[in-house]
């Protein structure tokens, strides 16, 4: 028996000495495979598409062990994405591979026909996970991965940065990735929406360095939302080799920052509507993940206009529909605590004392403020056809007896009902 066991132990040592010296256990030669870690997608002439990969390239041991590098390589007028991405292997003399592909951004003009036309691609994909970030973008894709940003990221990294989970928490920024934009595509409502990047120049942004900002606004006669995430890069122009790839001719110190706070809404796979960074506030606020979040409220106070800004939590938030009496009534619920973060006006040092008490009147106004940017945004969807909330879903799953009769009309029928109460944190 020994001698059965010890012959099986040989025979598995050699075996897997073979697959070791054969083919490296099925291993890619990193030298010869083009790691892509973004992907930008533009419509070209003829109903083709432009492609552009973000290639991470190791960092040469010269460089010290700096900031990993990266080249952008850009294939045009390919007739699928499919066949871009198998062309690179020609251009470049490298395997794309997209196993670590995390972001895949769609350039201006893709939106204006079914978006899963170039993105399907990404579905149909073994190799990318579902959980990869897409983003609009204004202007061409390929422009906007050629950013280099002035912190050492790549490209990418500093886009992944913007959208993170942490933007979303404060509600600043819309984060989809593929798996739910294509649950939203494919689901009887036929909606989602995507965050949309723009690359801002430094003067524009009011804000020269760190790592980027949240933080959200009410604005209007009371203040109203307003919001920004954005991290510093690097402008650049042509594809290089380091950083981001590339830097703009005779602007190489100048930085710029990635901005998301717009959001593109869909229907049918087309752009219907675009929320501007207040509403795309109400709209986290009301329906994603928001943690924490910080708005100026604008109130009269002994004839002069006072500014509070107000620390907000979100503590419970639902939409709910129901039918009656044959009409679609869809309700939002929404309770929050808040608290004075500052103020544009002095006060003792008893009031800044009190800085978990917020105003009454300064609550009702936050609560007035939200319900009209969130109107705003149901408008907007609404009048698209993008149904941003789901309605349809919950009258197929809550009252189905009245689907076939409603869900053709319930986007425009159904009777909203505000119940936002903000209260204060003491």
């Amino acid at each position: 028996m020994n001698k059965f066991w010890s012959r099986i132990f040989l025979f598995a040592v050699a075996f897997l000495l073979l697959l070791f010296f054969s083919n490296d256990f099925g291993i890619v030669n990193i030298q010869k495979t083009a790691i892509v870690v973004a992907v930008g997608l533009d419509i070209a002439d003829g109903d083709k598409v432009d492609v552009t990969a973000q290639i991470a390239m190791p960092a040469s041991s010269n460089s010290g062990g700096g900031a990993e590098a990266s080249s952008n390589v850009s294939i045009h007028g390919a007739a699928t994405v499919g066949e871009a991405i198998a062309e690179l292997n020609r251009k470049t003399g490298w395997y794309p591979t997209l196993v670590h592909c995390r972001l895949v951004v769609l350039g201006e003009g893709t939106d204006s026909e079914d978006v899963f036309r170039f993105s399907d691609y990404f579905l149909r994909s073994e190799f990318v996970e579902d959980s990869c970030l897409l983003a609009m973008c204004e202007g061409r894709a390929e422009e906007l991965l050629r950013a280099k940003s002035s912190v050492g990221d790549m490209t990418s990294a500093a886009i992944a940065k913007v959208l993170s989970n942490e933007s979303q928490k404060t509600g600043t920024v819309c984060v989809v990735n593929l798996r739910d934009f294509a649950k939203g595509y494919y689901s009887v409502s036929g909606s989602g929406a995507l965050p949309v990047l723009s690359a801002k120049p430094e003067a524009e942004s009011g804000d020269s360095g760190g790592a980027g900002g949240a933080q959200g606004a009410f604005a209007g006669d009371c203040g109203g939302f307003a919001g920004s995430s954005a991290l510093p890069v690097q402008g650049s122009s042509g594809s290089g080799n380091s950083g981001a790839g590339g830097g703009k001719s005779g602007n190489q110190n100048k930085s710029d920052v990635f901005d998301a706070t717009k959001t593109a809404l869909f229907f049918g796979g087309k752009r219907t509507a675009l929320l501007e960074a207040e509403e795309t506030l109400a709209y986290n606020l009301a329906a994603s993940p928001t943690d924490f979040a910080y708005g100026d409220v604008t109130v009269t106070e002994n004839g002069k206009d006072v500014t509070y800004n107000l620390k907000m939590k979100i503590g419970k938030r639902s939409q709910d529909l129901t039918v009656e009496g044959g009409v679609p009534v869809f309700t939002f619920r929404i309770r929050a605590n808040a608290q004075v973060a500052d103020t544009n006006k002095s006060e003792t040092i008893e009031e800044v004392a009190k800085t978990t008490i917020v105003p009454e009147h300064v609550l009702r106004a936050a609560e007035e403020k939200f319900r009209q940017k969130l109107s705003a945004v149901l408008k907007k969807a609404n009048a698209g056809g993008c149904d941003l909330f789901e309605m349809k879903i919950k009258l197929y799953r809550f009252a189905r007896p009245y689907f076939d009769a409603l869900k053709d009309t319930v986007l425009q029928d159904a009777k909203v009902v505000y119940d936002i109460q903000f209260d204060t944190l003491k």
